[in-house]
């Protein structure tokens, strides 16, 4: 079992180096896609209906700004764990994206990391927690 990021853009990636460097140091296996949600929706999609064809086990960051529906679409399209991590970026500095993940509608389980320096951090070690907790670390 791994931790797979999907981020919204390339330009999101500075803002995980911290999770990047938690799962180096603890040794976790991680891998890394940049897949929008609104710009490239069938690649998103095929790409989470291989992943649940090849029954792998993950956990998945959903790194995303602005309207951020990447973890919604990715909870719909999966039943792996899904982790939505707002980006402070745009005219609001992150609370869309904030909002966008934490209101999703009902049935669309997406667990959502605060908007702040941490929250890479805090992402990083919630999903390190569902490993232990699956005993797949």
């Amino acid at each position: 079992m791994k931790v797979i990021i999907i981020y919204g853009s390339a330009n999101d990636k500075p803002f995980l180096a911290p999770a990047r460097t938690y799962f180096d140091e603890k040794g976790l296996t991680y891998d890394e896609e940049v897949i929008s949600a609104h710009r490239n929706l069938p690649e998103l999609i095929a790409f989470l209906r291989d992943l649940n064809a090849s029954g792998e086990k993950a956990v998945i960051l959903a790194v995303a700004g602005l309207a951020a529906a990447l973890p919604g679409v990715v909870a719909v399209e999966t039943e792996l764990p899904c982790i939505g991590v707002p980006v402070p970026c745009g005219p609001l500095n992150g609370i869309d994206a904030l909002l966008s993940m934490s209101q999703v509608p009902g049935g669309v389980p997406v667990t959502t990391v605060g908007l702040h320096s941490k929250a890479p951090l805090n992402a990083a070690m919630y999903a390190h927690r569902i490993l232990k907790l699956a005993g797949l670390e």
